[in-house]
């Protein structure tokens, strides 16, 4: 079982208006209109190791490969990886037995690290809206991004057809630009931005429009417990916007990165806040409620609003992960708490779980529920050092002698 796909004619699968449960016996279970798509699959496990090890023909099709609705036909850049001296064949196909031939393949059927497959692709999206935008890579079409190149030094991405940015020389990413300047259509129904979403769903939900609400009291619902809070703890609303210094968990932990700030996991508070319990620039703190417990430094400024503490989310737990005095108290089983995500928890919101129509297709990553980020109340009190995490703490200035860092 599969789900009706984003941007492609699947999204036209239900009228608007009509919320019809084939659970409830509303209407028969139509695979591809009222249910996801079924696909009958058959397997010979003697070969899984064969394939998964090469790379499969099925993007050699004029709708073989693509994302968002935009496809095309890479049966030339197929042969050319099989002939490739950094890719080679195994068993008639593409070989993906080494980690370098998956990452030069990967650079080769993307269009951000290849020009000549951008430009197939934006004539294939010209086909599909009706105006010019091949011309965006025409210069670039030479342009190949090898493993190699990437290991000597880092490249520019190419403008591609599956984002919303122009990426010419001397211009860095900017959201939208491509629909804007070449007139593409938005990815909506009407091809236009839209606000205001004509779905009796939505409309039911009081989602019709983007108005205000207020976050979900999780003092009230129970996650956050001021009664059994430690000594000096306070409440924060707890926010975990995207990596300041970072693309998810990429590259926060470069040298250059470490360098820069803190060299680990941070949580930033209000001046104010952090004089009530007692906690100074770059102490450890621990974030906890009862869904789970993170420690790291704080970051005390008085840019930031009081009662929120803001920690930017997903950088791996390899830096900076002292124990916590905390969780050996409350019998959690991980000593040294978890990231950005251990004191949050996922909320569902039926309007994320819509789909079947316009540009409201449930597809992972694209449309869905989603954990609460921005609806989480936590407690937050300055760390006892206790020897597990004094220890930590040694070793981080030893390491920091070592290679000469701040």
């Amino acid at each position: 079982m599969t789900p009706m796909i984003t941007d492609s004619p699947d999204e036209l699968a239900q009228p608007m208006g009509e919320l019809r449960d084939w659970k409830a016996g509303d209407v028969e279970p139509v695979a591809g209109k009222t249910f996801p798509k079924v696909h009958v699959v058959t397997r010979d496990y003697t070969t899984v190791l064969d394939k998964y090890t090469t790379f499969g023909p099925n993007v050699c099709r004029p709708d073989g490969y693509g994302a968002k609705g935009i496809r095309g036909d890479l049966t030339r850049v197929y042969e050319e990886l099989k002939a490739s001296y950094l890719v080679g064949e195994k068993n008639g196909r593409p070989s993906l037995e080494d980690p370098r031939q998956v990452a030069e393949v990967i650079l080769r059927i993307s269009p951000e690290s290849d020009g000549e497959v951008s430009h197939m692709i934006f004539q294939n999206l010209e086909r599909r809206c009706g105006v010019p935008l091949a011309h965006l890579v025409e210069g670039e079409r030479e342009i190949h991004h090898h493993f190699p190149d990437l290991e000597s030094q880092p490249r520019r991405s190419l403008t591609s057809p599956h984002w919303s940015a122009i990426e010419s020389p001397g211009r860095t990413y900017c959201p939208w630009t491509l629909n804007i300047e070449t007139l593409k259509p938005f990815h909506t129904l009407s091809g236009r931005q839209e606000i205001y979403f004509d779905h009796r769903a939505y409309r039911e939900l009081g989602e019709a429009l983007p108005t205000y609400k207020p976050p979900v009291d999780m003092v009230q619902i129970g996650d956050c417990q001021p009664a059994r809070a430690e000594a000096k703890s306070k409440v924060f609303r707890f926010l975990t916007p995207h990596g300041k210094w970072s693309i998810h968990s990429m590259f926060w932990d470069t040298w250059h990165m470490l360098n820069m700030f803190r060299g680990g996991q941070v949580v930033w508070l209000n001046e104010e806040d952090a004089r009530e319990i007692d906690v100074k620039d770059n102490d450890w703190v621990e974030i906890y409620n009862e869904n789970g417990i993170t420690v790291v430094r704080a970051v005390v400024s008085g840019t930031m609003p009081r009662d929120t503490a803001i920690m930017y989310h997903s950088s791996e737990r390899h830096i900076n992960v002292p124990f916590s005095p905390l969780a050996r108290t409350r019998g959690v089983s991980d000593l040294r708490g978890g990231n950005n995500n251990a004191p949050t928890r996922i909320m569902m919101n039926p309007s994320t779980m819509i789909g079947g129509y316009a540009n409201w297709t449930y597809f992972l990553n694209y449309w869905g529920t989603s954990p609460s980020e921005r609806d989480c109340a936590v407690l937050i009190r300055k760390m006892p050092l206790e020897a597990g995490a004094k220890k930590v703490i040694y070793q981080e200035r030893e390491l920091a002698a070592r290679y000469n860092l701040r």
